[in-house]
């Protein structure tokens, strides 16, 4: 006895024909701009060197002693590079408070406390939108930034970013 073995025929009605052209078409689209776009590709930016200010607000009196010029700074969340501290800065801690006879706000200090300017120095490139540091790190000022130093962390705000001159 014969074995009936029938012939592969390929059936399609009007909707699958439909999808088909679709899908090759999306799939020919695709194509054209992945190799219209890897021909015309830009010069990557050019790296240049950046010096940023971080602001540790409201530190316990004494421990700026820890941060010293040299120390390769990291970020906690996703393990950055950041840079390498260039200086250290302390100031009394300040706050603003109420003056209730006057009405305004005026400074006061912070017993106990210091804030403490420090200042970073690393290599980065212009996306355009943002700085990226050399780790990959996109900052901007007033930004959080949340750092890891040889025995101790901290956080606060980019003060100020300072690119050098290319020459």
């Amino acid at each position: 006895m014969e074995q009936n073995n029938p012939k592969f025929r390929l059936r399609l009605n009007l909707f699958d024909a439909i999808v088909l052209v679709a899908v090759l078409a999306v799939g020919a689209v695709l194509v054209w701009f992945g190799l219209r776009s890897s021909g015309s590709e830009a010069a990557a930016p050019a790296a240049q060197s950046v010096q940023y200010t971080i602001l540790f607000q409201r530190m316990q009196a004494g421990n700026s002693a820890l941060i010293q010029p040299g120390d390769q700074l990291v970020d906690t969340v996703k393990n950055y590079q950041l840079g390498t501290v260039v200086s250290v800065e302390p100031v009394p801690a300040q706050i603003q408070v109420l003056n209730q006879e006057t009405g305004s706000y005026v400074e006061a200090v912070i017993e106990g406390y210091e804030d403490v300017y420090v200042t970073v120095e690393s290599t980065c490139t212009d996306s355009g939108e943002a700085l990226l540091l050399d780790g990959g790190y996109d900052f901007r000022v007033g930004q959080t930034t949340y750092v890891r130093g040889p025995g101790y962390m901290g956080s606060g705000p980019v003060t100020e970013i300072v690119r050098e001159a290319e020459g």
